[in-house]
Order: C-alpha cells, then structure tokens, then sequence
C-alpha cells in the first residue's frame, strides 16, 4: 500500500515538473503511487459493487484513477499534479450526472466521501423537495449525518438562505448548491495506516444512505428532464 515515497515522490514530480523527469523515474511512479492504488481499487470493489451494482471499479485510469499529468492543452506550464484520486461512479456515458464515492489524498491533504463535483441544479431542487417532505431517503441520510463523527456536509452555500423557516439541520443540506459528504483526515497519519482499506471500505458502507439520497435526487431529476 502507499508509503512515505509516495508522498515524496508527488511533491518531487510537482515540483520537477518535467516531462524527462517523470519518465526517467516512472519505475518509481508505478512502484510507490499506480501499483497501490490499483491495490485500493480492487481491495473496495466488493463493498462498492454492493451498494450500487453498476458503479465502474475497474482499476484503469480515467475511469476510477487518476492521471499523475494534465491535460497538456489545458495546463498553462503546470504539467504535473501532486493529488491524487479514486472516483467510482456510474458509467459516466450512460450517467453522466451521478453521484460518487471519492478517495483524495496529496502531501497536503487527505479526505473520502460521496456525493458530487459539481451537482446539476436540477438535481438539488429534487433534493430540496426531498428534505422538505421528509422523505425516508433523507430522513437516512439525515441520520448518517448526525451520527457519523469526522464526516460533514461541504460545498457551495447560498449567502442568505432560501428556506429561513426550516431547521437548522434541514438548512445544512437546503442551502448549499452542490451535496458532498466527506471526512477529512491528514495524509501522513491515515494515508499510512496498515488498515485503511478495511476503514474506506467500512466508511463507504456506513455512508451509503447519502449515496442513496443523491442517486434518488438524481433519477427524480432525469424523469423530469424527459417530461
């Protein structure tokens, strides 16, 4: 699994910044960062496959790893990335706007979860009806969220609040633009740990009702979109 070169040879790579570097110590890219993330692929596979049987967790790049380089056309000199990701999700062909489990890790930073990049607004105004009702989705969801210690709710809020009437609680998830739910972590100390796998794993299953939550959003959304 991942070691401290992992974490040095990212920091070294992004500050190379060199095509002639990183092919000169690729051997040690594949070694410290590819080789274990593959490992993690296939050591959450069964746990993902039984929350929701169509996420993709074949351990290929661009499908649930990360490239180590950008897009060249795009990069503006910055070749090299220094994060890091897992991302399982739907084929993003056939479901182009699902939800995710994400596993993210850099020198600088370290955090797991699901939900989404960025979610379609239609989705969260499904959502939003959701909360509002009290619909047993949200209602599990709602649960995890209270009872899941290092896992929180983030992304984009609205500066006053759409729906100052409601609780507190229902606020949280009512006023954001975009649903993610995540536990940050530091790098050296949870990246490292022999049991981490076994913990993502466990995490994932424990946070299943958000996924559930967002996949239902999202499949109210689309019968809208088809109306």
């Amino acid at each position: 699994m991942f070691s401290p070169n992992t974490l040095d040879f990212l920091s070294e790579n992004r500050f190379q910044n060199s095509r002639e570097w990183y092919r000169a110590h690729k051997a040690e890219y594949n070694a410290f960062v590819h080789v274990p993330l593959v490992e993690m692929v296939e050591a959450l596979a069964p746990t993902l496959e039984q929350i929701d049987s169509r996420i993709i967790t074949e351990p290929k790049t661009d499908k649930t790893i990360s490239r180590i380089y950008r897009d060249m056309r795009r990069a503006h000199g910055d070749f090299y990335r220094e994060e890091m990701w897992l991302s399982f999700k739907r084929d993003k062909h056939m479901f182009p706007r699902y939800p995710e489990f994400f596993f993210v890790f850099s020198p600088r930073g370290f955090f797991y979860g699901c939900g989404y990049y960025a979610t379609p607004s239609d989705t969260m105004q499904c959502l939003r009806q959701m909360v509002v009702e009290d619909h047993p989705a949200y209602l599990a969801a709602q649960q995890v969220a209270d009872n899941e210690p290092g896992f929180s709710l983030s992304g984009d809020v609205y500066k006053r609040s759409r729906f100052p009437d409601q609780p507190p609680k229902k606020r949280a998830w009512l006023d954001r633009r975009d649903i993610c739910f995540m536990h940050s972590g530091d790098p050296i100390t949870d990246l490292f740990a022999p049991d981490l796998a076994e913990k993502l794993a466990s995490a994932f299953w424990r946070i299943k009702p958000v996924y559930d939550l967002c996949l239902q959003a999202e499949q109210a959304a689309n019968e809208l979109r088809m109306d």
